[in-house]
């Protein structure tokens, strides 16, 4: 089978290439898919850069994955050869940038029929993450503010829509070239995060004046009290990228709940019932897509030979929205 994949331990994101494997055998609890479509998404030019040690080489990129079963492995029950699914899948295992690809099953989502295989690839990385920030962590609720970082992007256009969605007053803050897209999205107010003013303006559209009661950040400052000054006493930060740096935050201050986002972390921590939740939250986006209430927000399609050009232009911030890359093209 066709693979994108990293050759060896030394490899980096210039090396990533075009190989032949052989076609993998499902094991205990395995699905194995026919690909039709994968997303592109950052985490996999930053993998390209940063081996995991439990890797065997060659090792094949891509975590998100629409297709086909193809195989049913040992143990498993509920599915059948043929149906439709996707996935967000262990990155510490072999990846589905390929013909073919391993996927477990408790992780995995029904496609229902009439949503593209392209639209459902584009979703799970980005807006698993975007639900887990808002109502797994945060736990959003109609009429709080919440104030998006980023919304123009994968994880950022998720979670406006949801938090619209959900009706909270939402803020975003991206490039004002990217205004039009994020209000459509369901943006109450959208500012160009670069504005000298940008702290005043957010406060002065929250009640009182204190801050939002949820910021969703997927792009670290280093001082949490970056973020924090927009958040009110007792609100949420949950941040996307690593934690920001609570060092210098003084106690009594903020009193802010502070929550990771890490998918993958999932699989390696071995945490079965966050592994589930993923099939949940996939059924989940997978209704409001086929209801026609989710944008999956493919800005661009190409082949599976092109993922490493896409790689590299995410890793220069010159993509915005998602790219799905079609393995099966007609399909």
């Amino acid at each position: 089978m066709k693979a994108i994949v990293v050759s060896d331990a030394k490899a980096r994101l210039d090396d990533v290439a075009l190989a032949d494997l052989p076609i993998p055998e499902p094991g205990p609890g395995q699905l194995r898919l026919k690909v039709i479509a994968v997303s592109i998404n950052p985490v996999d030019w930053k993998l390209a850069l940063d081996h995991k040690p439990e890797w065997i080489y060659p090792h094949v990129l891509g975590l998100d994955a629409a297709g086909i079963i193809d195989a049913v492995g040992p143990g498993v029950e509920g599915w059948k050869v043929g149906e439709r699914v996707v996935v967000h899948n262990n990155l510490w295992k072999s990846g589905v940038f390929a013909e073919y690809c391993l996927a477990p099953a408790h992780a995995t989502s029904r496609l229902p029929e009439g949503i593209s295989f392209t639209d459902a690839a584009a979703v799970p990385c980005a807006g698993y993450t975007a639900y887990q920030a808002l109502f797994r962590k945060a736990r959003i609720e109609a009429g709080q503010t919440v104030l998006i970082q980023g919304a123009n992007g994968g994880v950022g256009g998720f979670a406006t829509q949801l938090a619209h969605q959900a009706g909270a007053k939402v803020i975003a803050l991206t490039r004002a070239e990217h205004f039009d897209a994020v209000r459509a999205f369901g943006a109450d107010i959208v500012f160009d995060y670069r504005d000298p003013d940008l702290l005043q303006k957010v406060k002065a559209e929250t009640e009182g004046g204190y801050g939002v009661d949820v910021m969703v950040e997927v792009a670290n400052p280093g001082d949490a009290r970056k973020s924090l000054a927009f958040v009110h006493y007792n609100g949420h930060l949950v941040s996307v990228d690593p934690l920001p740096v609570m060092t210098d935050v003084p106690s009594y201050t903020y009193a802010a709940s502070i929550h990771e986002i890490g998918l993958g972390g999932a699989y390696n921590a071995g945490h079965v019932p966050t592994q589930r939740d993923f099939a949940r939250m996939g059924d989940d986006l997978m209704a409001r897509l086929a209801a026609g209430k989710l944008d999956p927000m493919v800005e661009e399609i190409v082949t599976l030979e092109d993922i490493p050009d896409a790689l590299q232009r995410l890793r220069a911030r010159a993509v915005t929205g998602k790219i799905v890359a079609r393995v099966v093209p007609d399909a």
